[in-house]
């Protein structure tokens, strides 16, 4: 089982990082630093079940994950942030639960020039984590490889490092956001006797808005490029294909209430064959196994107090298959509500509900989200709308 496709999960380990640098931007900063250093703790829970599909003799699939951070802005120019994960995850088909006890996350962040350019170094480092039985691991390629209809499937998290470039820049009514990260995982035991080593990633994240009295225009672009996964051996064995992103946004606010529509799509460019013949009994890639995404997108938030605001989404979402010339419809609905305490400190509750139907199946889910930030000099406002990501 050498071909698992664990680096799409560092698709998802990047996609943080460029939107924490701009969250930190020097706005407490002006503020006597005699208060002492600006920080951050934040807590969450993420809870998701999904009632089906369900294998013959299989537990409906679940998750449930805590988080636990620490965001220090030690010098004007500086941040550094320091996390714990714990989290279990029984994906469809899985005997047992997947489990990490303990995954340690650090990152680092320095401002090269003020409000231009930024640089951070971070990583995961799993203090304690979980392993999979032969049994699973039919399911575990299902999961990561073909499809998936857990939402936060990337619950995998083996050692690797992350280094990255940030810039943003504005002039007249434009501000553009940029970032480019590398990732680089390192070897992967979660199989006994069936070690890997992750492809390595680059990425590139940019956005452009256009600010137009109380609306705003947005255009965001990923790409992701992956380099050949290599076995036990460092034997290069298998090429994922690349990874596009493109989104529009508008966004438009007057007195207490701002909405949000888009379009995006998702498109996963094919696979390619190992390079070198190793010895193996999984089946040869004959075609573009990845599935591609379109959406539209459509958020109403109502801000009816400066320190409590109610949000609205919905996610409709078409999928498609090259190999099976299939087409799939998924649907995300969430509600979420958000308040200050002490015009500093943060609360925020989220639930959602998806239902699907791809892959000569129909599911449906639910989901909570709870999260606290114990916060002094805060970084940002409860007012700003939060972006919906599609991964």
């Amino acid at each position: 089982m050498k071909k698992l496709g664990f680096y799409k999960l560092f698709f998802i380990l990047g996609s943080g990082f460029l939107g924490s640098v701009w969250a930190q931007k020097s706005d407490s900063l002006e503020s006597g630093q005699e208060k002492g250093y600006p920080w951050i703790a934040h807590s969450s829970i993420d809870a998701f079940y999904l009632n089906s599909p369900v294998a013959p003799g299989k537990a409906d699939p679940y998750q449930v994950s805590l988080y636990q951070g620490v965001t220090v802005q030690s010098l004007s120019f500086a941040s550094f942030h320091i996390g714990l994960r714990s989290r279990e995850t029984l994906g469809p088909g899985f005997s047992t639960p997947y489990r990490e006890p303990f995954e340690l996350k650090l990152s680092g962040t320095t401002e090269i020039f003020r409000d231009l350019l930024y640089v951070s170094l971070g990583g995961n480092v799993p203090i304690y984590s979980g392993s999979f039985q032969m049994e699973d691991t039919a399911a575990l390629f299902n999961d990561f490889n073909v499809y998936s209809p857990m939402p936060y499937s990337a619950y995998i998290s083996p050692r690797a490092l992350q280094a990255g470039v940030f810039g943003r820049y504005a002039w007249s009514a434009w501000t553009s956001l940029f970032g480019f990260t590398y990732t680089r995982p390192a070897k992967l035991d979660i199989i006994p006797n069936h070690s890997f080593y992750p492809a390595p990633m680059f990425s590139f994240s940019g956005r452009a808005i256009l600010e137009s009295g109380a609306s705003k225009h947005r255009l965001d672009l990923k790409a992701t490029f992956y380099t050949p996964e290599g076995n036990e051996l460092h034997v290069l064995s298998h090429d994922e294909g690349d990874v596009w992103q493109l989104r529009y946004g508008y966004l438009k606010g007057h007195a207490k209430v701002a909405w949000q529509g888009g379009l995006g799509v998702v498109f996963h460019m094919p696979d390619a064959n190992r390079k070198y013949k190793i010895e193996s009994v999984l089946e040869k890639t004959v075609s573009n196994d990845n599935i591609q995404r379109a959406y539209g997108e459509f958020s109403f938030s109502w801000v009816p107090h400066p320190d409590i605001l109610w949000r609205f989404y919905l996610l409709p979402k078409v999928l498609y298959s090259f190999k099976d010339l299939e087409f799939g419809n998924e649907t995300e609905l969430g509600f979420g509500f958000g308040l200050k305490i002490w015009d500093v400190h943060r609360v925020r509750a989220v639930g959602n509900f998806l239902y699907g139907n791809f892959s000569r199946q129909q599911y449906s889910g639910f989901g909570i989200k709870g999260e606290f930030s114990f916060r002094h000099l805060g970084f940002q406002d409860i007012e700003e709308p939060a972006d919906t990501e599609i991964q």
